[in-house]
């Protein structure tokens, strides 16, 4: 097998991997396995000031731990301390909330934290200011999840077709065999 029938495979390889990519994204394959999908349900959740769940908080143990902690870390503004591992992703009481029969609805505004510290029940009692940081708000939330399955499918959808266009410029580089058999003509 010459170089060009090589460059041939790895690019037609690379095609089928980038096809495969995109369905499982149009499925949501890659939105379930990053976490993105339980990121979605705690945002939801607290969108919610009145439902059963309304608010509550998340821990380490979760499935949406790991998702949470790399959105923070990537698109949060606050200066997390270090040194210290988070106990809790909690929301504030409601801003401006309201419910009637179609729905409810809760402030985006709504600020967001990271307690670094145990924290047994929402209302159950005042958590000092060097026990928490502010990482944004609820509609942050919402913005980072969106950042973050749009990162995720632009970055690697461009490694795909990066990697594609490097292979097809080698193959259309390289010489035919007929071309090396006759002399070059």
């Amino acid at each position: 097998m010459n170089y060009k029938q090589i460059a041939r495979w790895v690019g037609v390889c690379i095609s089928a991997v980038s096809v495969l990519f995109a369905i499982l994204t149009y499925l949501g394959v890659w939105n379930e396995w990053r976490g993105d999908n339980a990121l979605a349900d705690v945002a939801a959740r607290f969108d919610s000031s009145y439902s059963k769940d309304a608010g509550r908080p998340v821990r380490p143990g979760d499935n949406a731990w790991p998702a949470l902690m790399r959105v923070i870390a990537s698109y949060s503004n606050a200066q997390l301390p270090t040194g210290r591992e988070p106990k809790v992703f909690a929301r504030f009481a409601a801003i401006a909330s309201a419910q009637n029969d179609r729905g409810e609805w809760t402030a985006p505004t709504t600020s967001v934290v990271l307690l670094y510290r145990e924290w047994p029940a929402p209302g159950t009692g005042e958590v000092p200011p060097r026990d928490f940081v502010i990482v944004g708000t609820i509609g942050d939330l919402h913005n980072w999840i969106q950042w973050d399955k749009s990162d995720f499918d632009y970055f690697t959808r461009n490694i795909l077709f990066g990697a594609l266009s490097a292979v097809v410029g080698l193959f259309l580089a390289l010489p035919d065999d007929r071309k090396r058999a006759d002399g070059g003509s």
